[in-house]
């Protein structure tokens, strides 16, 4: 039997839920019209609340952005968990991470789109976000490292390798659409393979042409 308690949302549960509904339509509107072209009050219109009730969830834009950072990164990090417990290769951690990111990333929104507006953030938010993000990009550089040593990655500058996959990487989101013949999970597969083939001491033959099928 499911009671009253159970099937309605809590004060603090409707809270949450509300401000994640922000946060997804703010970094749809970033990503579809830019930082600084999108205003609270856009926001706002999208969601059919008014300029003011959107500052009981943030202060201003930069608090939203701030917040959206610190989503990917939380979901960066949780990849690279998942990859490392599941363990294998250099290069297996290293593509599992970047499938897992890819695909939580690319099924909330794109929210990692707005990795390129990181200049929007003030002083404060911005050392925040970008202390998080050294440490998520020196765990991968670890994994290259790995995979230099364990002989399945071929040799090569690990930070140099990290920025280039992660600077296409964090790109896919701006052509990337789900009306399209591939889902995200299906995306996230094949771009994963695609940029790790380029440090890959075994690459594959072939990659694949058509996930649509898969």
């Amino acid at each position: 039997m499911t009671t009253w308690n159970n099937s309605v949302l809590n004060k603090d549960e409707l809270r949450l839920a509300k401000r994640e509904a922000l946060l997804r339509e703010a970094v749809t509107a970033f990503n579809q019209r830019g930082f600084h072209a999108t205003s609270m009050e856009d926001i706002g219109k999208s969601l059919g609340v008014t300029k003011a009730a959107l500052y009981y969830y943030f202060p201003n834009k930069q608090a939203l952005l701030a917040a959206a950072f610190d989503h990917v990164l939380n979901v960066a990090f949780e990849s690279l968990e998942s990859a490392l417990k599941a363990g294998g290769t250099g290069y297996e951690k290293l593509k599992a991470t970047i499938r897992g990111y890819l695909r939580e990333t690319l099924s909330e929104l794109n929210r990692c789109v707005v990795l390129t507006e990181e200049h929007a953030l003030i002083p404060k938010q911005r050392e925040v976000i970008f202390e998080k993000r050294d440490r998520f990009e020196a765990g991968l550089r670890e994994l290259v490292r790995e995979g230099i040593a364990d002989g399945s990655i071929v040799p090569c500058d690990p930070k140099l390798a990290i920025f280039t996959i992660f600077g296409a990487v964090n790109w896919v989101p701006k052509w990337f659409s789900t009306e399209g013949t591939w889902s995200s999970t299906q995306l996230a597969e094949a771009m994963a393979e695609l940029v790790c083939r380029s440090i890959a001491a075994q690459p594959v033959p072939i990659l694949v042409t058509d996930v649509s099928a898969g």
